[in-house]
């Protein structure tokens, strides 16, 4: 650019942004600063330079690449006790005099400080809306967070930031944030704050906002930028029964009226742009895997053809979401639903009970009674009959192809499983494939301890190759029934 532009800029930039209003919850809106096509440009140019100056420290979430919103709460997922704060005026708090000084203190000459200041900022601090506000945002805040990481470590409690948003959490109550005891669950008066953790924040600059300090124990709902983390990440369920009533709405009134209806109510743009989108965002937090997921994708399908959102599964999602976990009174084991056939365990895991509780872990407490259909003790297989909903699983093909000594199999299933635990996934090869007792067998060389009984064995295609026997290091070696001898014995039911 010309010493002219570059003056031109200096003098004119407050002509150089449009501000706008965007919606926030409660009623409350976002004053957007975005710069015209040519500044933009340059400030775009600037980002990448001003990246490697900055340091991500670990605590810092926001505006940072592969991190986000859902890493955020993530690092406070299962904590009981949660403390969310907010910087009042964030970006309005950031002066151009602050960006120039930090810049200078990092070692960058005064006369560039001075001119990425004047690039960068308007009306004498970041605009929020500019391409380059985010990272000297963080740039501005990198004492902040090392203050802080520091206060939190000897609290003994867990510190991050989400650009304006301050999140501490712990297993203990955290006293040592506040001046007395903690408050009661809920909003409470932001001079509770310890004046510790306040000196660290004025001293760098910023005030708590006295309208957003929130407090969370074991028995509340705990939230971290806009996310459930009790026990498994989840956004807040009137989030769902919002875009639930919405497509309600189209299915009663069509689309004209829903469309109008939705106008009428403050909305702006497409309902159907408006309500993809907020089902992705609930794909990203809650996987596109999920029942919930799946059931309002698939009524905004019928919806909005024209617009489907795709939900065919990933291979790591069907395998997940296919196998489940068999519990009743003498113990545990797994079992699997197979495409055309229904839910099938090994025998031996259901020796005699009629029924049985079924769940997937994502979701534990929603357990589901299944009957014992079909039961060969011999081939050590069993059939399950069931009433889960269609969108809470996938199902698994069986193998076409043939099995030898050496082919790579994956075995699957819940050995000893205990809430949080995560789907067993063990690879190996077959060592071989042996007879017994008129029984075609799988032996492999990964170990199938207790509780994976009943799992499937898969082959490198991710279809059913065997239905796991036993093994373990009491039994020294390792089996599943292979998959032609479940083949002849569904022969044999039809017939």
């Amino acid at each position: 650019m010309t010493v002219g532009e570059l003056k031109k800029i200096r003098w004119y930039r407050g002509r150089m942004y449009q501000s706008f209003e965007i919606g926030k919850s409660g009623g409350k809106t976002r004053t957007i600063s975005a710069p015209d096509k040519r500044l933009k440009h340059i400030q775009r140019q600037l980002l990448p330079l001003l990246n490697q100056l900055y340091k991500i420290r670990h605590p810092v979430h926001g505006f940072v690449f592969h991190r986000s919103v859902k890493t955020n709460a993530q690092s406070h997922l299962r904590r009981h006790f949660v403390l969310n704060l907010d910087l009042q005026d964030f970006f309005p708090t950031i002066t151009e005099n602050r960006v120039v000084g930090m810049l200078k203190a990092i070692g960058i000459g005064s006369p560039v400080a001075i001119v990425i200041g004047q690039l960068c900022c308007v009306h004498g601090h970041l605009p929020q809306g500019a391409p380059t506000s985010p990272v000297l945002s963080n740039m501005i805040c990198f004492r902040l967070d090392k203050d802080l990481l520091a206060y939190a470590k000897d609290a003994r409690c867990f510190y991050t930031r989400y650009a304006d948003d301050l999140t501490f959490s712990s297993h203990q109550p955290m006293n040592a944030l506040f001046e007395g005891p903690p408050p009661p669950a809920g909003r409470f008066a932001h001079d509770l704050v310890g004046s510790t953790l306040t000196s660290i924040v004025v001293g760098n600059g910023f005030k708590i906002n006295p309208t957003k300090a929130h407090y969370a124990d074991r028995h509340s709902r705990r939230m971290v930028t806009g996310l459930k983390v009790n026990q498994l990440l989840n956004v807040d369920r009137r989030y769902v029964r919002n875009i639930r009533a919405a497509l309600r709405s189209v299915e009663t009134l069509g689309l004209a009226g829903a469309q109008t209806k939705y106008a009428s109510l403050g909305g702006t743009g497409s309902l159907a742009a408006h309500l993809r989108s907020k089902i992705a965002w609930i794909s990203h937090v809650k996987g596109s895997s999920d029942p919930v997921v799946r059931s309002i994708a698939l009524r905004f399908n019928v919806c909005f053809p024209n617009r489907a959102i795709t939900v065919t599964p990933t291979p790591s999602e069907r395998r997940d979401r296919s196998v489940w976990i068999v519990e009743h009174d003498d113990g545990q084991g797994t079992a699997f639903f197979l495409s055309g056939v229904g839910l099938v365990t090994a025998a031996h895991c259901v020796t005699g009970k009629k029924e049985v509780e079924v769940f997937h872990p994502s979701k534990h407490a929603n357990t589901f009674t299944a009957t014992v259909l079909q039961r060969d003790e011999h081939r050590d297989l069993a059939i399950l009959g069931h009433q889960i909903p269609a969108n809470e699983y996938y199902e698994l093909d069986r193998a076409a192809l043939t099995i030898v000594t050496g082919d790579p199999m994956t075995a699957v299933g819940y050995p000893k499983w205990a809430p949080g635990d995560p789907l067993n996934i063990r690879p190996g090869f077959v060592s071989a494939v042996t007879i017994k007792s008129a029984v075609r067998l799988i032996e492999v060389t990964q170990k199938l301890t207790q509780g994976m009984s009943g799992g499937p064995l898969l082959d490198a295609n991710g279809a059913v190759a065997g239905v796991i026997h036993k093994g373990g290091p009491e039994e020294g070696r390792d089996f599943a029934v292979h998959v032609e001898a479940l083949n002849s014995w569904l022969a044999e039911l039809v017939s």
